[in-house]
């Protein structure tokens, strides 16, 4: 009996995770002039060079409500030093909710600032 119920419960894991639409690979892009192209359902991963620790970081916005921000982080490029001006790359995963072509749109800036420093650009197509 014992057996049997693991058994099943590994088989529906299995199977759960086997038709669950995941992809197996999340690609991760990093230049602009950059077309995505992906399936509705679909995440990816922006990854850009950024130095929080002088104020400054990335933020994402979309014209279409059918990209969604799944999680955004940081990793410094010398995990042992968080000393200012030091940098690192912030990671930005997607989700593509449903087919659309939008511009996604990231700004590199200050809370203070009205003004960007830097903006980039990249195109998504989703079908």
């Amino acid at each position: 009996m014992k057996k049997s119920a693991v058994l099943i419960l590994s088989l529906v894991c299995t199977f759960s995770l086997a038709f669950s639409g995941c992809s197996p690979e999340v690609k991760t892009y990093t230049d602009a002039d950059t077309l995505i192209e992906c399936r509705a359902g679909d995440e990816f991963i922006v990854a850009l060079p950024s130095n929080p620790t002088t104020g400054y970081s990335w933020e994402f916005q979309s014209a279409s409500s059918k990209v969604y921000l799944v999680e955004k982080t940081y990793t410094p490029d010398d995990e042992d030093s968080a000393a200012v001006g030091s940098g690192g790359t912030e990671y930005f995963r997607l989700r593509a909710l449903d087919t659309d072509e939008t511009e996604l749109r990231f700004y590199y800036s200050r809370p203070w600032d009205s003004i960007p420093a830097d903006t980039l650009v990249i195109n998504l197509k989703v079908s």
